[in-house]
């Protein structure tokens, strides 16, 4: 026996890497032997009537030399893999830190390398045995040659520890398939066995896709990305693994992924990004890594929606049978990337609602289209009313209610579709109110205070998402309690609020917003003056905002408050009084004063729905809505009826529907 081999490293930091997860240290052993050009990796377990008593790694590859064997077990890390990257053979290297060797006693308490390497002319053996009492020392016996002519190494480990007992030749199966698989892909000459049963991931694989990711910037160097996500056939734990852009996995990404567990599958996180932040020290950090966070995050939402689609996918023979039956609800392709969110969100229901009650399938048709319809109309029009129809019309339990409210909450579709209602119906919104405005016939009747009163007291956003409505019909003297009460003030009106000229002013709309976080006791008001679009605004119209505005200017109590005051008169068009008084805006945005926090604008209906669609433009062209004067009309009539009547005509919304 030589003399023993001491390693150069604390005791606490030997404990710390040899604690790794029984299976994860496993992995690494046998990836030392693919990284040693083995072509045939075989893992016994020895097993008696009192239990597990030892595992084996046996490989063929080109062994430990004996004089590296020193540097090799006297530190941690300095593995030669380090500096090469490739193995003789050509092979992608695995390993490159050196921790293998230690990792073992994690796996029991005593560890023996029986090793065989050729020197240029022989081929000599000989052993390495180490316990995990003392992991600092190593004890090496002298070469000698091998009556054996074939190189190679086997690990042995003894006394496994309590954890290992419940490892079986099954579990070690399913978890090769799924580590080894993109690696036993790329190399078809290597074999990898477990009690002599064949590792053959690709026996097992059910579907295999991959999706790319965005590149990431790191130290100035753009790496790419890709998520590989293979299913299996056979039962294995879900996980995303951390790989360098081979595919050979370094970690396991530690948190649960919800969304996807009725598939079986592993995902591959493959970069050089994640290799080098492997060499660095900063990959176990997980997404608390901040460069590596975003891949991470992009990698899951890819992940949900792949297996969202695939359940959809797989499921598409029974959507095939509803559409037989005439009971699903959409009748055409979708029209646009609203409807396509809308319908994702119906399939997963509806698939589920299927699975969970076994009744259903077998329900009157009549019955089935109702239950169909009722819940087309809750997704498209209110997601968030989901739970009444899951709970109340088709009973599912408290888990699968929540289960599904995950994977809609994951995927955000039911976000995507009210965002894109909300759009979807403003536009609507803006296309009908321009037509009622412009329309030779309908501007005629349209009337100033039952009908666009009304309507636009619904719809405040059309001045402005930031505003909120107030004041509406009221008096100045109301409008000056609203501002005491959004300033907090407790101040009594003994007086009311009046014009210059004396007369008490109805103030239209008043609508509010506070400035800022930075500014929270400050407010800005917006008072609107609505004219009929077959009034012109003149000089009549112009005094009289101004009235409501000076009125505001003079009165003591609205005074030396941060408070800034926007006053607006709308109409169609200006006579050639109220173009001369433009005339004097230098700003050129149809400012007649400005001064003392207090801005008066003249604007016209034509110049604020450009602003409104200027606003939803982005996101209407993003998902490809289009909405014409009928869509328009109709959606008006629909929503505002009693608002309508006279200007939108009911004949006119049955031909929107032809």
């Amino acid at each position: 026996m030589e003399d023993l081999i001491k390693v150069e490293v604390k005791k606490d930091h030997l404990d710390k890497v040899s604690r790794a997860p029984v299976l994860s240290a496993l992995t690494e052993l046998v990836w030392n032997a693919f990284d040693a050009d083995a072509d045939l990796v075989q893992v016994t377990i020895d097993r008696t009537d009192f239990g597990l008593q030892a595992v084996h790694i046996k490989d063929d590859g080109i062994g430990i030399v004996h004089k590296d064997s020193k540097k090799l077990f006297s530190s941690l890390g300095g593995s030669w893999k380090g500096q090469k990257g490739i193995s003789p053979k050509g092979r992608f290297l695995h390993g490159k830190e050196g921790q293998g060797r230690f990792k073992s006693f994690a796996i029991g308490r005593t560890v023996e390398w029986n090793t065989s390497f050729f020197d240029g002319e022989n081929t000599l053996s000989y052993t390495m045995k180490g316990k995990a009492d003392n992991k600092g020392i190593f004890y090496p016996t002298s070469p000698k040659i091998s009556g054996n002519q074939s190189t190679g190494t086997t690990v042995s480990i003894y006394e496994p520890h309590k954890e290992f007992t419940s490892i079986n030749k099954e579990r070690l199966l399913e978890h090769f398939s799924s580590v080894f698989a993109i690696y036993l892909s790329q190399y078809k000459s290597i074999k990898l066995y477990v009690d002599g049963d064949l590792v053959d991931p690709e026996s097992q694989i059910k579907n295999k896709t991959n999706l790319p990711l965005d590149d990431v910037l790191y130290d100035n160097i753009d790496y790419p990305y890709e998520l590989q996500i293979i299913e299996w056939n056979c039962n294995t734990t879900n996980e995303v693994l951390l790989c360098n852009s081979n595919g050979f996995p370094f970690l396991p990404y530690e948190k649960t992924i919800r969304g996807t567990g009725d598939f079986s599958y592993t995902a591959y996180l493959k970069s050089e990004h994640i290799s080098k932040l492997n060499t660095v020290g900063t990959l176990g950090l997980g997404d608390l890594e901040p460069s590596l966070s975003k891949p991470i995050d992009a990698a899951i939402s890819v992940l949900k929606n792949h297996f969202m689609s695939r359940r959809i996918e797989l499921s598409a023979d029974k959507i095939r049978k509803w559409k037989n039956e005439n009971i699903y609800p959409y009748s055409s392709l979708a029209n646009g990337p609203i409807e396509e969110a809308e319908r994702q969100v119906f399939d997963i229901l509806a698939l589920n609602i299927s699975e969970q009650i076994p009744e259903f399938d077998r329900s009157d048709i009549k019955l089935k289209k109702f239950q169909f319809r009722l819940l087309k109309q809750i997704v498209g029009s209110k997601p968030d009313d989901l739970h009444i129809i899951l709970t109340e019309v088709l009973n599912l339990t408290k888990v699968k209610q929540s289960e599904l409210a995950e994977l809609l909450k994951e995927a955000s579709l039911s976000s995507i579709i009210s965002a894109s209602k909300v759009v979807s119906d403003r536009l609507k919104f803006v296309t009908g109110l321009e037509e009622m405005l412009f329309h030779p016939e309908k501007k005629k009747v349209l009337k100033e205070r039952t009908q666009l009163h009304k309507i636009l007291a619904e719809n405040t956003w059309v001045f402005g998402d930031e505003f909120s409505l107030t004041v509406n019909d009221q008096s100045l003297s109301e409008v000056l309690k609203v501002h005491l009460n959004k300033k907090r003030l407790d101040i009594q009106l003994d007086k009311p609020v009046k014009r210059v000229d004396g007369r008490v002013g109805i103030v239209d709309l008043m609508l509010t917003r506070s400035i800022g976080k930075n500014h929270s006791d400050e407010r800005e008001h917006l008072v609107v003056e609505l004219k009929a679009p077959k009034v012109k605004i003149g000089q009549d119209e112009i005094n009289q905002i101004e009235s409501y505005a000076f009125a505001v200017a003079e009165d003591e109590r609205f005074k030396h408050l941060k408070t800034k005051w926007n006053f607006w008169v709308i109409s169609n068009d200006l006579d050639a009084y109220a173009k001369r008084r433009l005339k004097q805006d230098n700003k050129g945005k149809g400012i007649i004063y400005d001064a003392d926090g207090i801005t008066i604008w003249v604007k016209t209906w034509g110049e604020l729905i450009q602003e409104c669609k200027h606003r939803l433009e982005f996101v209407r062209e993003q998902l490809d809505i289009n909405i014409d004067n009928s869509d328009g009309l109709k959606y008006l009539q629909e929503s505002y009826s009693e608002y309508t009547k006279d200007v939108v005509l009911t004949h006119e919304s049955e031909e929107a529907e032809v």
